[in-house]
């Protein structure tokens, strides 16, 4: 079985020890490097692969906001997870701005680590629930219902129902498999979200979902 590649961006040497620790419990996972800013990342990923990299935000020399956006417009394809001690707005979205497809604080258990690292491998997105409720907590609750239904209408039950798969993390094969469709169908429907929620990728589409109520967390 192919690993997942990871490269840790963090500049505090204890905690890229301590997960590289926690990695080492993933038989699907493997370390290939290791880095404490933006520039050295910059410089690493020219010279490794990685599918996956898990940034941090607040580092010296170039922080984790300015590295994704570099790394990303370099390297389209890479998958970046951000790491944060504090769910912060502000930094929460800067970094979804930028193209992460996942948001967690560092002090997530083992099992969020694990959820979120084969989410993203395959396709998918993953936020912790942390994040999720600062994405949610500004917004009204009367108004936020309200608004959720009338969004929903516009919705068919296909779109609904693909809606809440992709909100759970699952990529278009999973989906398809799962709901006995062919991908190019699931794709189909996900245009149709796009247009009708006016957003341009999953992630958008998934904090869309998130701040309106879409779906049951």
């Amino acid at each position: 079985m192919k690993k997942t590649t990871i490269i840790i961006v963090d500049d505090h040497k204890i905690f890229r020890v301590g997960l590289m620790m926690l990695l080492s419990n993933f038989d699907f996972v493997s370390v290939m490097g290791e880095a404490s800013n933006g520039e050295e990342f910059l410089e690493l990923i020219d010279k490794e692969a990685p599918d996956i990299v898990l940034m941090d935000i607040n580092m010296p020399k170039m922080n984790g906001i300015e590295a994704t956006k570099q790394a990303l417009k370099k390297y389209p394809d890479l998958k970046i997870i951000a790491l944060t001690s504090f769910a912060d707005d502000e930094y929460i979205e800067q970094m979804l701005s930028a193209g992460v497809e996942g948001y967690m604080l560092k002090r997530s258990d083992i099992e969020d680590f694990e959820k979120a690292i084969k989410k993203v491998a395959a396709g998918g997105s993953f936020f912790s629930a942390e994040i999720i409720k600062v994405i949610s907590r500004n917004l009204n609750k009367d108004k936020e219902r309200k608004t959720g239904e009338q969004i929903l209408a516009r919705f068919t039950s296909r779109e609904k129902e693909i809606l809440n798969l992709i909100c759970n993390g699952l990529n278009n094969e999973q989906i398809a498999e799962l709901i006995h469709l062919s991908p190019k169908t699931v794709e189909k429907h996900k245009s149709n979200l796009f247009q009708k929620t006016e957003t341009f990728n999953t992630v958008n589409l998934v904090i869309y979902a998130f701040k309106n109520q879409l779906i049951s967390l």
